[in-house]
């Protein structure tokens, strides 16, 4: 009676493993599939999110790169001919009839028209998850009102932030800045000479007139660091005959003033992390060394 049936004993082994084996095939895959089934949900937001957001940029990237190159061309002319005083109001005559003011106003504004105009388009996705190129692209849209909205330009130079003196209040900013977007894009500069003299224009046209026809002002100090940042922007984003070489900036460099606010811009870049970019990292090379 105690001995027992090898055949009973190894039926009763072999029910229990598979019983086993069966209950935790069951749990394993009961994890696996919860587990595979979040990944896959994560991994197909991820592609998705980073799909629409190319295809936010890539929208307008064409036009924001033409809108950046006419805003490159006129600083670069304005670096040789701020003396020659064509970008100051005159009482006798009204914008309409001042080109050079009223197309650098156009110039200034469309670009960052363009810029809110892809930001736009992006407000209801998740960029913090873009890959690299497209992050990096969204970071300069980010640092660009910052150079004219930002007082930690000015830092170490007494600047009274309570009063837009040499910087805009970027709400004031953005609003001049909307006022050119429409849905199909942005205005253009027939369309933005029929209201060039509207009053929402006057502290974009006044910023530009009070910059020191002797490049001695914050005003032309930034303008002229945000002239350095366009170029890596348009070197890493645009066409290669959109790009400046290094020997250019240095040229550039050359025949300007020393940047007083160039460590302030090098500290905004940092906390921007576009600082370690080899675009900016040429560009803080010049600027800083000038």
């Amino acid at each position: 009676m105690n001995d027992f049936d090898p055949k009973i004993i190894a039926a009763l082994i072999s029910a229990v493993v598979t019983v086993f084996m069966f209950i935790a095939s069951s749990i394993v895959k009961s994890i696996w599939d919860k587990h595979f089934h979040n990944f896959k949900l994560k991994a197909d937001h991820k592609y998705e999110q980073r799909k629409k957001i190319k295809e936010a940029i890539s929208k307008h990237k064409v036009r924001l790169m033409d809108s950046s190159e006419s805003l490159n061309h006129r600083l670069w002319n304005f670096s040789d001919n701020c003396d020659k005083k064509w970008h100051k109001l005159r009482d006798d005559k009204t914008i309409n009839e001042l080109y050079y003011l009223e197309s650098f106003t156009y110039r200034f504004l469309s670009f960052f028209a363009w810029c809110r105009k892809i930001e736009k388009e992006m407000v209801y996705l998740d960029s913090t998850i873009s890959d690299s190129e497209d992050l990096e692209f969204i970071k300069y849209l980010k640092i660009f009102p910052q150079m004219f909205c930002d007082t930690a330009l000015f830092d170490g130079h007494e600047y009274d932030a309570s009063h837009a003196t040499d910087h805009f209040f970027k709400d004031d900013f953005l609003h001049m800045v909307d006022s050119l977007i429409t849905d199909e894009g942005v205005i253009t500069y027939s369309e933005f000479k029929k209201k060039s003299n509207s009053a929402e224009y006057t502290k974009m046209v006044n910023y530009i007139d009070g910059v020191s026809d002797e490049k001695a002002c914050l005003k032309w100090h930034s303008l002229s660091l945000f002239h350095f940042v366009l170029m890596a922007f348009l070197t890493k984003f645009g066409y290669d005959f959109q790009q400046t070489s290094k020997d250019k900036l240095k040229l550039l460099s050359g025949k300007i003033p020393e940047n007083i606010l160039a460590n302030n811009l090098s500290r905004i870049l940092e906390r921007n992390h576009l600082n370690k970019t080899s675009e900016i990292k040429s560009v803080l090379k010049v600027v800083k060394s000038a």
